[in-house]
């Protein structure tokens, strides 16, 4: 479980979920957060404890807050969801 960080036109950052072998796009990082997570960003760094994404074991915590939050807040069945379903653009 990881999240694959990408950058487009210099600013935007935008997240892909790995999760049991298959690929979610998220979107925008800003716009995930706010939109899905229904949290701001800052409160998702504090909830994981650091916001240095390129750090193997802050990424993994990424990856389970928001599988975690998905599945315990709002739900989400991994297993029947669409590879786009989650996206926020």
């Amino acid at each position: 479980m990881k999240i694959i960080i990408t950058q487009h036109y210099g600013f935007a950052y935008y997240w892909t979920l790995i999760y049991r072998n298959k690929r979610y796009y998220l979107g925008q990082d800003v716009k995930f957060c706010n939109r899905v997570l229904h949290m701001q960003p800052r409160d998702v760094v504090r909830s994981i404890g650091d916001n240095n994404l390129g750090n193997e074991k802050t990424n993994k915590k990424l990856a389970r807050f928001i599988v975690s939050t998905l599945k315990t807040e709002y739900s989400i069945d991994f297993k029947n969801l669409q590879t786009w379903e989650l996206c926020a653009e």
